[in-house]
């Protein structure tokens, strides 16, 4: 028969001591409590923050509380309706091109051929370079009387125009190249360490079963790695969206608004014109369409694991 004895009959453990087993336990809490405090400072609370001044308005330094008057302002404005479509534009562009580029250069770097790493050095230049600095150079690159790329257009693609920075499908066309320039760096290096984890033994079994390149691709590979590449377009998506240092320095949203996506109009409307309340609301609207992103991709993992 198993006699059960409680800590209170045990005379070398009282109750209420801290054992080193709950030592152990509580100890990488208190590793990552310093940076746990920290995002609560800078994500956190600014947020919550935001939540609030989206229900007020500020005139002549006083502040009114409005309640959903700011959102209903927003959401009625032609500009910033407009401004959700060029979003949607700029962010499809984008995600698109760079998860495409990304997994293509992937697979050629997968290959291990001479000179990987200094294909890796070049393809990681862009992104530790800023936004504004990446901006600048495009803008530069651009211009009309002396940009470089844009004097090789006009010589040798003339049916594309002299002044492509200066039309509305054009200054986008600049924008999202400057965008997939910078973040090819992020799609290639997830899309490559998500290719070195594919067993080379699964591989050389399809191969052996007389299945092509492009069959082993779609029916092997990316099965694998359809994951990693979910997540992958998940933060790409929530990064164009959020995206404005790029647009700022290239296009400054032009012309004529051509290119004034919903964060360049949080920008404009929040800082330029002071008018914090709807600003906050405009950023407020963003944040649930990355929250509506992201349960979006948690029903899908979901649908995965089933």
């Amino acid at each position: 028969m198993i006699e059960v004895t409680s800590l209170e009959s045990q005379p070398h453990i009282r109750v209420g001591t801290v054992t080193p087993g709950m030592r152990t336990k509580w100890f990488p809490f208190w590793l990552l409590l310093p940076s746990i405090v920290v995002l609560l400072a800078l994500q956190v609370g600014p947020t919550l923050y935001s939540f609030y001044l989206s229900t007020t308005r500020m005139r002549q330094g006083v502040v009114t509380d409005v309640g959903l008057e700011n959102y209903g302002r927003i959401l009625n404005m032609p500009s910033f309706r407009e401004a959700l479509r060029l979003t949607l534009i700029y962010a499809g562009s984008y995600v698109i091109l760079t998860v495409l580029l990304g997994l293509l250069i992937a697979l050629l770097l997968n290959r291990r051929f001479k000179f990987t790493g200094i294909y890796l050095v070049l393809i990681f230049f862009p992104w530790v370079i800023s936004d504004v600095v990446a901006g600048t150079m495009w803008r530069w690159l651009w211009q009309p009387t002396y940009g470089l790329i844009q004097n090789w257009v006009t010589a040798n693609l003339p049916a594309f125009g002299e002044h492509i920075y200066t039309t509305a499908g054009g200054a986008m066309f600049i924008v999202v190249m400057a965008a997939v320039w910078r973040g090819l760096a992020f799609t290639t290096l997830v899309c490559l360490g998500a290719l070195q984890t594919v067993p080379i033994e699964t591989l050389e079994s399809a191969a052996l079963d007389g299945a092509g390149r492009f069959r082993r691709f779609f029916r092997v590979i990316l099965p694998q790695i359809r994951p990693t590449l979910m997540v992958m377009v998940l933060l790409a998506s929530i990064q164009a969206i959020n995206s404005v240092g790029l647009i700022f320095s290239i296009t400054n949203g032009g012309p004529g608004g051509a290119t004034k996506t919903a964060a360049f109009f949080l920008l404009e409307t929040g800082w330029r014109n002071g008018d914090f309340g709807r600003g906050a609301a405009a950023s407020v609207i963003l944040f649930f369409i990355n929250l509506a992103l992201t349960l979006v991709y948690l029903r899908l993992m979901g649908r995965e694991r089933k």
